[in-house]
């Protein structure tokens, strides 16, 4: 594989923190699906600043060719070190974005990336282009594609009253019945979240809709349960 200068930089630099003993352990903790150089999340924080403080980021369109390339590695570690790049250049999406956007969201897919994705570029994305919220998630919510669902259902994690409550009830509905174990932690994660904001709105919705499964009711209600909110 020929890779471009910028992205030999990058694994010249990464390779030099790899850690053999947590990589093992990194790796199993995602179900082995992906080999990592075992840099730790803290660690790996303090790198990405190291770097982008020594090297320029490179511009957009470069960007989105070297975010593939390093997609095409096979340590996850690039992984989020590509959507830390495309996160980098925020005020200069387009509309036309979107697509690239979900084209991410596709590949090499788990839930660290995906929620990566979903709460740093599809949820920035999306108050930015208000508009096409709507027809884009609804065709993600009613994709074949879990994780196009899932995102479907989080990308308003961080929106607070800003919480789109009927695209949100939508999603949640249309997957009610899924019986992917991410699907339904993420109705659950929605509704939790949502509920420092509406509790009782969340709760309504819970007792309104018998279709939730109960896997998504119990992530649901662990805040407002903790809170004494349930009687």
């Amino acid at each position: 594989m020929l890779l471009s200068d910028y992205v030999n930089k990058v694994k010249e630099f990464f390779e030099k923190y790899q850690n053999p003993v947590e990589a093992e352990a990194m790796s199993a903790y995602m179900k082995n699906n992906f080999p990592f150089l075992g840099i730790l999340a803290p660690r790996r924080k303090e790198l990405f600043k190291v770097f982008f403080n020594t090297f320029p980021v490179p511009d957009y369109d470069e960007t989105k060719m070297l975010v593939k390339e390093l997609f095409n590695l096979p340590e996850r570690e690039y992984h989020y070190f590509a959507l830390q790049l495309i996160i980098k250049h925020k005020r200069k999406w387009s509309p036309t974005d979107i697509v690239y956007f979900e084209s991410l969201i596709l590949t090499k897919s788990w839930w660290d990336t995906v929620d990566i994705i979903s709460s740093k570029i599809i949820s920035a994305y999306f108050l930015k282009y208000p508009n096409l919220a709507v027809a884009i998630t609804d065709s993600w919510s009613h994709s074949k594609n879990i994780w196009l669902k899932r995102v479907s259902i989080i990308y308003q994690l961080s929106y607070k009253k800003k919480t789109n409550t009927e695209i949100l009830s939508r999603h949640i509905l249309e997957n009610a019945g899924h019986n992917d174990f991410f699907v339904q932690k993420a109705i659950g994660w929605a509704l939790r979240v949502y509920s420092k904001t509406d509790y009782k709105w969340v709760l309504n919705f819970i007792i309104q809709n018998t279709t939730l499964k109960s896997l998504s009711k119990r992530e649901a209600i662990k805040w407002m349960d903790s809170k004494g909110l349930i009687s």
